[in-house]
């Protein structure tokens, strides 16, 4: 898991001068590595050039290196910024192969966000320099505008930002298992899906077809993002409630006609995991480049925990309205 650096908090700061800002975020950048943290830090194209200090031009590059720095701290910084491309945005960036054939503009409070939005997209984790404004990290509210299959949809997604050491470990037991439960690949999710998903079952169908994936298709961290969703879901639905997942993604239902058509219904038969019955999937989430997770939400009585089974992964299939 990769530390994704929030470019909105490199602006001027009144109260706390660049140096002590650097300093700060590389004792969160090694307390992240303490913890299992992948040791690199993605950015937008122009963080090390965004200004710190009003009336003074120079951003991170000349910051890291300034007297008034830690030098120790500084250079650190400075060492992981200096592993890039990719950078975050561009035509090639990370954002935009998150992205894949769907249009998305991420916001906070209107305000268009690349490394949130990535974050967003991928489940990933944020550092941000601190300021007057973030005396702390911060719980924020992602709003993902998305243009898919000529269809316009709004999701929300929570991102939690850390900008100081002591916040890395006051949550280091929700990080380890976050990333702890990093998958590298298809075959990784299917050998430990009982420890890392617990209330996810996989048809052999589905099972077949995550086993293979490599881990650098651009949609599979989306994959675990809805992966983890579904289970959390399943873990805190309530006998009685109508399931959702947690935290919320966007999944929608087959149309009547489409499940009742001679060929397409059929293509929705998936094979069910053993001690389910047979029904026709409808249920499907969205992922980039026209993938879909087929799921089922299950409690087959009163005092059975709820669980999530998973039918097919895999290209949009033909429905009635598109073939």
């Amino acid at each position: 898991m990769e530390p994704i650096l929030d470019e909105t908090s490199l602006v001027p700061c009144s109260v706390h001068l660049p140096g002590q800002r650097i300093e700060a975020l590389a004792k969160t950048l090694k307390a992240l590595d303490s913890v299992g943290a992948t040791p690199i830090l993605r950015s937008v194209r122009d963080a090390m050039d965004r200004d710190l200090l009003d009336g003074q031009k120079g951003g991170l590059r000349r910051w890291c290196f300034d007297r008034a720095t830690s030098k120790d701290e500084g250079r650190f910084v400075a060492s992981r910024l200096d592993k890039q491309p990719p950078f975050i945005d561009g035509s090639n960036g990370l954002f935009a192969n998150a992205e894949g054939l769907r249009i998305i503009e991420a916001k906070i409070n209107n305000i268009i966000v690349i490394g949130l939005g990535l974050a967003a997209l991928t489940d990933g984790l944020v550092v941000a320099l601190v300021s007057q404004k973030r005396l702390r990290g911060e719980h924020f509210s992602v709003s993902l505008n998305i243009l898919d299959d000529k269809e316009l949809r709004t999701e929300h997604r929570n991102i939690r930002v850390f900008s100081q050491e002591n916040e890395v470990h006051e949550a280091k037991e929700e990080l380890s298992k976050r990333i702890t439960e990093t998958l590298k690949d298809g075959a990784a999710i299917v050998t430990r899906i009982t420890d890392v998903f617990p209330r996810l079952l996989l048809g052999n169908l589905a099972r077949n077809q995550i086993k293979i994936l490599t881990g650098n298709e651009r949609w599979f961290g989306q994959l675990i993002y809805h992966l983890r969703a579904l289970n959390e879901g399943a873990r805190l639905w309530k006998i009685g409630a109508q399931f959702k997942p947690e935290p919320e993604i966007d999944f929608s239902h087959e149309s009547p006609e489409t499940l009742k058509h001679g060929s397409y219904g059929p293509m929705r038969d998936f094979h069910v995991p053993d001690g389910f019955s047979p029904k026709r999937w409808s249920l499907h989430t969205k992922l980039t480049d026209g993938f879909r997770l087929y799921f089922r939400d299950e409690r087959q009585n009163s005092t059975d925990l709820g669980q999530v089974l998973i039918g097919y992964f895999g290209q949009h299939l033909k429905t009635v309205k598109y073939k």
